[in-house]
């Protein structure tokens, strides 16, 4: 007979009275009860699986999103240079805005600012100038003027410290120049640059040898003055500025003057930086593509990945493909040059059984003559940034709100009666206008905010026309990956929260399962401990009867 003891909870069973291995067969039985719970880890390791696989997918989206947003603009992705031949005198930047070509460039002189020296020295910084009474320091300063207070014993470096640490200071620093032994000056050095910036010492002063007459004007504040392409065209004709970095000269270039000579500045678009940002930019989105394909794969077994059929994530890949396959909005297959990423070399394979299947793929030939010879609307297929304009000679497009005007075709037909407009609608809305000839858009619609100007409106009649805004492929984009990981609505969160319900439905029924189990081993123990003293009562009460038995045959004999 086995002798080991076996333990359930509070039971004890010390034997197998009736010779049966009773503890192998209570394991037996719970193993098979554990089948349940096993098959509830396995599905949920399944739906962990695929938690994992959304994670990962929405961690690459919000790397694209992050990735595009460094080029969502036309002035980020359409990258100028604006070289100068002779960096000495000026160098300078470009934006998308700079129009491509060569300009030269003579600079005259630099602004300056103004500075102002005492003629007066003092031996030392810190002996009394007052005289030995309290005095007035007042000077003008970019139309402001300042009165300061110098008290009895006041020094020169008193001086200055009053001047520098006046919160009211309107712009100008003082400083002590020692220009010899025992020679101490005061220096007032204006901040700004320009003509117009001159210090002046007003006749209110009263320090000893600080008056406007004790001090030397040791740098003239002066404009910068320039011509471009011999413009003005007489010789001491300039073009003046009150700096030395002019943003206002050339729509989209910024100046930097160096010093007085002539340059040539070449401007033109950075090719291979604006290829760079088209080869990132598909570089990025297949990778998404193929994380998608990874996810929902169907071998040639016909078995699927983990996320196969899953329509959330057939939703994001139909959206995501469906922007980059179709026009982008607000252009006009019919005026604009470029209107789709296909017409510049950019397309889907749709090749079955080619390893890109389903990724983008670029045809380099179409895409450099693209943007070579038409730079800008080349660019705008891929980052305009709500760019507006109208097919009509009538009105033109004016302006319209971020974030709030959406991208796209807006026909728009308004009435002119008596000089002017009294009705008008936008795609069939109705407008606001004004009477200065502006059509506006109501808010609760896509034209929300956006202003369209009629300049005549001598003529009464209808008129009617096309307003086009448009937005590139890489904005819109960006967009809709925003909607997409966002983290309340996006629908792989949504998803994911629905899976966590799921899984934690699932360890609700493993631990019910568990309890089950246990409940269960610890009766089949009490049982079978019960059992095995029965087995063991009438295993002894045989054995006693055997014995009666064999008296009795003893005792016959």
């Amino acid at each position: 007979m086995d002798t080991e003891a076996l333990i359930s909870g509070s039971i004890n069973f010390t034997g197998l009275g009736s010779g049966t291995d009773f503890k192998t067969m209570i394991e037996q039985l719970i193993n098979l009860e554990r089948r349940q719970t096993a098959r509830l880890e396995l599905w949920k390791k399944e739906w962990e699986k695929k938690q994992e696989g959304f994670r990962e997918l929405n961690s690459k989206m919000l790397n694209l999103r992050t990735n595009l947003q460094r080029i969502n603009t036309m002035a980020k992705f359409m990258v100028k240079d604006a070289d100068s031949v002779n960096k000495n005198v000026l160098t300078a930047t470009a934006t998308d805005k700079a129009q491509v070509g060569s300009h030269v460039l003579e600079v005259h002189q630099l602004a300056q600012n103004h500075i102002r020296t005492s003629e007066t020295f003092k031996p030392s910084t810190t002996e009394d100038i007052t005289g030995g009474s309290a005095q007035v320091f007042s000077y003008s300063y970019n139309g402001k003027t300042r009165m300061l207070n110098l008290p009895s014993g006041g020094s020169l470096e008193g001086l200055r410290n009053l001047i520098n640490t006046d919160p009211e200071n309107p712009g100008i620093r003082a400083s002590i120049i020692k220009s010899a032994e025992g020679e101490y000056h005061l220096q007032l050095r204006g901040m700004d640059l320009g003509a117009s910036k001159m210090i002046a010492i007003n006749d209110t002063t009263t320090v000893p040898g600080f008056t406007d007459a004790d001090f030397n004007e040791t740098q003239a504040a002066q404009n910068s003055k320039l011509k471009i392409d011999g413009f003005p065209p007489g010789a001491d004709d300039w073009i003046e500025r009150s700096t030395n970095t002019i943003s206002d000269l050339l729509d989209g270039v910024t100046l930097n003057l160096r010093q007085a000579g002539t340059t040539t500045l070449n401007i033109a678009v950075n090719n291979e930086k604006v290829l760079d940002n088209v080869r990132e930019f598909v570089d990025q989105v297949n990778e998404v593509r193929a994380q998608i394909t990874k996810l929902t794969k169907v071998d040639q077994s016909g078995n699927g990945s983990i996320l196969t059929g899953n329509y959330a994530i057939q939703m994001i890949d139909s959206r995501l493909k469906s922007i980059t396959s179709v026009k982008s909005i607000g252009f006009d297959v019919n005026n604009d040059v470029f209107s789709s990423l296909g017409m510049i070399g950019i397309t889907t394979d749709a090749e079955q059984g080619s390893p890109t299947f389903g990724m983008l793929k670029l045809d380099e030939e179409v895409l450099e003559h693209s943007l070579r010879n038409r730079p800008e609307a080349f660019a705008r297929v891929f980052a305009a940034d709500y760019i507006g304009s109208s097919d009509s000679q009538d009105f033109r497009y004016l302006s319209s709100i971020d974030g709030v005007t959406k991208g796209g075709e807006y026909v728009v037909k308004y009435t002119v009666s008596d000089g002017k407009i009294i009705n008008a609608t936008i795609n069939g809305n109705q407008a606001n206008y004004s009477g200065n000839g502006e059509i506006t858009g109501k808010s609760g619609k896509p034209e929300a905010g956006m202003v369209i100007k009629v300049d005549d409106m001598s003529v009464d009649g209808d008129y009617s026309g096309k307003v086009f805004l448009k937005y590139g492929k890489i904005p819109e984009l960006a967009d809709a990956l925003k909607d997409l990981t966002d983290i309340k609505t996006g629908p792989l969160k949504i998803l994911e929260e629905n899976y966590d319900d799921i899984t934690d439905g699932i360890d609700r029924k493993i631990e019910f399962e568990q309890r089950r189990i246990a409940r269960m081993e610890r009766d089949l123990r009490a049982r079978f401990a019960r059992l095995e003293t029965l087995l063991g009562y009438y295993d002894q009460l045989g054995a006693s009867i055997r014995s009666q038995l064999g008296q009795l045959t003893s005792d016959t004999k």
